[in-house]
């Protein structure tokens, strides 16, 4: 817990003692402790900085935008002594936050990763019905309940699929049997510590279409390389929004993924996700 310009903000450091920093932002039900694929870069020696973003975990800031979020994202930095990251990661919801660090603090973006993001210039969610889902069992006063189902039903393997197969376009049949057991038990533990608090309200809010231009100016005015990672099976954001954030971010480009599900660190895809990762960051 650091003490910042803004208020409390809660942070998670792991990785190699020595190794560079990259950012981490985290998505929509998790926060700096909650597991969300940050082993992807300490594996390959960086350390990860992972932030609980307004409204999650113990972060005490209000319900501040991500544009607002800025200010207290460079007092942890300066407090921790990080002046020179490796690169800013965004992880789904967590892209806009990503984006806005890398426009307005550049020298904590010398590169920008995204991975399965949204929303882009396009809404999200990607569909009325999800929005007005989220908007109910996420709620601040529904969002506990919410979680004590998804906990219950992911504790058993066929709950867990059952549970997976919402966050993906393909049947779970296809590819259940490709996940080994450690890729369960990851999923069955970022479940376990995942919670909406009150910050999926502002997320939602920050998805809507009314902000369309507005994150289109943002994406316009990231000025470092950016590289997008996304998966046409993600159930839980489209394809469409890798392939919007590619058009507007001027020096991006896109790695499409065969991840079976928005858990895109899971599964046998991710040596080659890691490769990607390496090689961008390598550049």
């Amino acid at each position: 817990m650091l003490r910042t310009c803004l208020g409390l903000v809660e942070v998670a450091l792991s990785g190699p003692k020595g190794g560079a920093v990259v950012l981490v932002f985290p998505g929509g039900h998790t926060t700096a402790s909650t597991p969300l694929g940050t082993d992807l870069y300490t594996d390959l020696g960086y350390r990860a900085l992972t932030f609980s973003r307004p409204g999650y975990g113990r972060t005490e800031v209000g319900l501040l935008m991500a544009a607002e979020f800025v200010p207290a994202v460079a007092d942890v930095c300066n407090q921790l002594g990080i002046t020179k990251p490796a690169a800013t990661v965004g992880v789904s919801f967590g892209g806009l936050q990503a984006a806005e660090v890398a426009v307005l603090l550049p020298h904590l973006a010398p590169r920008l990763v995204l991975h399965s993001c949204a929303p882009s210039t396009l809404p999200f969610p990607d569909t009325m019905l999800e929005g007005a889902v989220g908007r109910l069992a996420f709620a601040p006063w529904a969002q506990r309940r919410t979680w004590r189902a998804v906990r219950a039903l992911t504790s058993s393997d066929r709950g867990l699929r059952l549970m997976m197969s919402t966050l993906s376009t393909v049947p779970s049949a296809s590819w259940w049997e490709t996940w080994m057991l450690d890729d369960r038990a990851s999923a069955r533990k970022t479940f376990a510590a995942m919670d909406s608090g009150s910050g999926f309200v502002t997320d939602l809010r920050q998805g809507q279409a009314t902000r369309s231009r507005y994150r289109e100016a943002v994406l316009r005015s990231v000025a470092c390389p950016t590289l997008v990672t996304a998966s046409r099976h993600d159930g839980g954001v489209s394809f469409d929004h890798a392939e919007n954030l590619v058009r507007k971010i001027p020096n991006a480009r896109l790695v499409e993924t065969n991840a079976h599900s928005h858990f895109y660190w899971l599964g046998p895809d991710r040596p080659a996700l890691s490769t990607a990762i390496h090689h961008f960051m390598s550049e």
